[in-house]
C-alpha cells in the first residue's frame, strides 16, 4: 500500500499498487508524483520505484528547453487571437471521458444530487413561508430569490465541476470529492453565477410574464382540485399557451444566448486563473467576441447533445452532460491554456 501527494497538494492513500498502475496508464500520476511506502515515512518520486515499470535510476533531469512551459499570461493571451476546432474538442473530450469514467460519472452525478437538494430546500423555503398560497401572476416575482440561494452552492460547485475536469484533461490526479474545491472561491464564483442568471432572468421576465398568465388559471384548478382538469385539457392549454406566446419567447432568447455564449468561459476563467468574479466576467466576453459564432456553436452543439440525452428517459443526461462540459474544458484549454514560448 501506497500514499501519494496530488497535484493539489493534498495526501491521498493508502492505495494499492493495482490503482497507481491504472493512474499511470490515465495519465493522472507520472514519475514525478511524490509517494510513500507503508511501514515508511519517505516520500520519494515515484519513477523510483522499479515495480511500477519505470527506470530504475530516478527521474532523470530535465533537457534544457524541454521542461514543460509555464501557463501563457492571461494579459498576453487576451491581446492574440486564437482558432478553435470544436469537433476537436468533442472527440477529446469523448476519449478523456473513456478513459476516465469513474472519476468523470461520480463527480457530476454528486453535482447533480447536489442541485436537486438545493432546488428542494429552496422549494420547501418558498412554500414555508406561504410564496406557494399566492396567485401565480404574484409567485413569479419571487423568482429572483430562488435563482439567488440556488447560486449560492450551484455557483461554488459549478467552479468545482471545471476544476475536476481541467484537472483530469491536464493529467494531474483528482477525485470526486475535490467537487467541493469550489467553495474555496465562494464570493467570486457565487457572483459569477448571480449576476449573469440575474440578468437572464430580466431578459426573459416578458415571456414568463406573459406564459404565466395564459396558464394561471390552469394551474389554480389544478392546485384547488386536480381531479376536475382532464389530461386532454392540460395537454391542449400548453399547447395554446407557448404556441401564443412563442414570438415572445424568440425576441427574449436573443439577448438570453448572446449573453450567456459571451460568459461561458467565467467560471473556468475563475478557479482555474484566480481572477475574480468581474475579471471572469470581463476576460471571457473579450475573448468570446473574437469568434462568438465559434462558441455558439459550439454551445449549440452542447444544447443539443443534452437533450439527446433528455430524450433517453433523462438518463442519458449523465452521459451526454459531462461529455458537453469536457468539450467546453477543451475549448477552454485551447483558447486560456496556452504555453509561454
Amino acid at each position: 500500500m501506497y500514499k501519494i501527494i496530488g497535484a493539489d497538494q493534498k495526501e491521498y492513500g493508502p492505495i494499492s499498487a493495482d490503482q497507481i498502475r491504472q493512474w499511470i496508464a490515465e495519465g493522472r500520476v507520472n514519475g514525478e508524483t511524490q509517494v510513500c511506502a507503508e511501514g515508511t515515512q519517505d516520500w520519494k518520486p515515484l519513477g523510483t520505484f522499479p515495480e511500477f515499470g519505470f527506470t530504475a535510476t530516478p527521474v532523470a533531469a530535465p533537457i534544457p528547453g524541454a521542461a514543460a512551459a509555464a501557463p501563457m499570461p492571461l494579459e498576453q493571451i487576451v491581446e492574440q487571437d486564437y482558432s478553435l476546432d470544436i469537433m476537436s474538442c468533442f472527440s477529446r473530450a469523448w476519449a478523456l471521458f473513456k478513459d476516465n469514467f469513474g472519476t468523470v460519472f461520480v463527480t457530476f452525478l454528486l453535482f447533480v444530487v447536489l442541485a436537486i437538494a438545493v432546488s428542494g430546500g429552496v422549494q420547501m423555503v418558498l412554500a414555508a413561508s406561504g410564496v406557494n398560497h399566492l396567485p401565480m401572476m404574484k409567485r413569479i416575482y419571487f423568482q429572483p430569490i430562488a435563482v439567488i440561494f440556488n447560486c449560492l452552492v450551484i455557483g461554488p460547485a459549478m467552479g468545482g465541476l471545471f476544476f475536476v475536469y481541467l484537472s483530469i484533461l491536464r493529467g494531474q490526479f483528482v477525485s470526486a470529492g475535490d467537487l467541493f474545491t469550489g467553495f474555496k472561491s465562494f464570493q467570486d464564483l457565487f457572483l459569477a453565477r448571480l449576476i449573469p442568471g440575474l440578468i437572464v432572468l430580466a431578459c426573459t421576465f416578458p415571456f414568463t410574464l406573459a406564459n404565466t398568465a395564459k396558464m394561471a388559471p390552469l394551474l389554480e384548478r389544478i392546485q384547488q382540485n386536480p381531479s376536475a382538469v382532464n389530461p386532454q385539457e392540460i395537454l391542449s392549454v400548453i399547447i395554446s399557451s407557448y404556441t401564443s406566446t412563442l414570438p415572445i419567447l424568440l425576441i427574449c432568447m436573443i439577448p438570453t444566448m448572446y449573453l450567456y455564449v459571451n460568459w461561458q468561459f467565467s467560471v473556468p476563467l475563475i478557479i482555474d486563473r484566480k481572477i475574480g468574479f468581474w475579471g471572469g466576467l470581463v476576460t471571457s466576453w473579450k475573448m468570446v467576441h473574437k469568434h462568438w459564432f465559434h462558441i455558439f456553436g459550439l454551445v449549440v452543439l452542447v444544447g443539443l447533445l443534452n437533450v439527446a440525452g433528455v430524450c433517453v428517459c433523462c438518463v442519458g443526461a449523465l452521459v451526454t452532460a459531462p461529455l458537453g462540459l469536457l468539450a467546453v474544458c477543451y475549448a477552454y484549454e485551447d483558447i486560456f491554456g496556452r504555453k509561454a514560448a
